[in-house]
């Protein structure tokens, strides 16, 4: 008899933890939803609750009316459509990776680049919503390599900016020291991310990736805050839009209101 209650108890516990994990992801996923009507469609997008700040600041620009009648102003083929005025103002990233990952329907803040924004805050006005393609398990393992290897290249050009006065001195006066010094620098990029290399993408990822598609590259480097509920296909047709060498769409595509429902 002892034994049965501890059994039931035991079943209790996890029957409790399953639902907290259940409710947990829901409170993630949040409530409030965002209509994005486009001149090909209405977009619906829902944010999520365990990114407050992008949230909270999305909410104040649709209810500025910041999105009405702009166009999306990039277009990334088989990648993201983007939109968003221009602002020097940003926002504390707010990344919960690998919970929110840039799976195709992904709403995410763009930012300016690691090398004048090592914090990756996100810029207050700019989005945008993965269209992405589908990878195999071979792609993204060959992906994996090539995002290692990029993160030991940023590194080692960083480092390179860091020391670029006296890497400057030392070539014009002692080139082997100054060859020397590369080589430091060289391996103590390639120390510091192998300390800190980023993470594999887990079973999850390589299932939705392999299913319906996404931006792995993505990951990790910005603050995913919600994701489309409905009018995917939507999004998909806009992400078809050809564009210029600079990523710029050949015909007008513009958002024509945006509004909480």
């Amino acid at each position: 008899m002892y034994r049965k209650i501890i059994q039931i108890g035991a079943l209790a516990s996890l029957v409790l933890m399953l639902y907290s994990c259940s409710e947990s992801k829901r409170d993630a996923i949040g409530k409030t939803e965002v209509c994005i009507e486009t001149s090909e469609g209405d977009i619906i997008v829902r944010l999520y609750d365990d990114t407050p700040l992008h949230r909270d600041n999305f909410i104040r620009n649709v209810e500025a009316h910041a999105y009405d009648n702009i166009p999306f102003h990039r277009i990334v083929p088989e990648m993201v459509i983007q939109a968003g005025g221009n602002t020097k103002e940003t926002i504390a990233a707010e990344l919960r990776y690998p919970l929110h990952f840039h799976k195709q329907g992904a709403l995410a803040a763009a930012r300016e680049p690691d090398s004048v924004n090592a914090g990756r805050a996100s810029n207050a006005l700019q989005w945008f919503i993965v269209t992405g393609k589908k990878y195999s398990a071979a792609e993204l393992a060959e992906l994996q390599v090539l995002l290692y290897d990029g993160k030991v290249s940023a590194r080692f050009e960083r480092l390179q900016r860091e020391h670029s006065a006296q890497l400057q001195k030392l070539k014009e006066s002692d080139y082997e020291a100054y060859q020397s010094l590369l080589n430091s620098l060289q391996t103590e990029a390639e120390n510091a991310i192998a300390a800190n290399p980023p993470k594999p993408f887990n079973a999850a990822q390589k299932q939705v990736y392999a299913n319906s598609g996404g931006a792995p590259h993505l990951d990790g480097e910005y603050t995913v805050f919600g994701e489309v509920v409905e009018g995917m296909p939507i999004a998909m047709r806009i992400g078809r839009t050809p564009v210029d060498a600079k990523e710029r769409p050949r015909r007008n595509v513009r958002i024509i209101r945006t509004y909480i429902k």
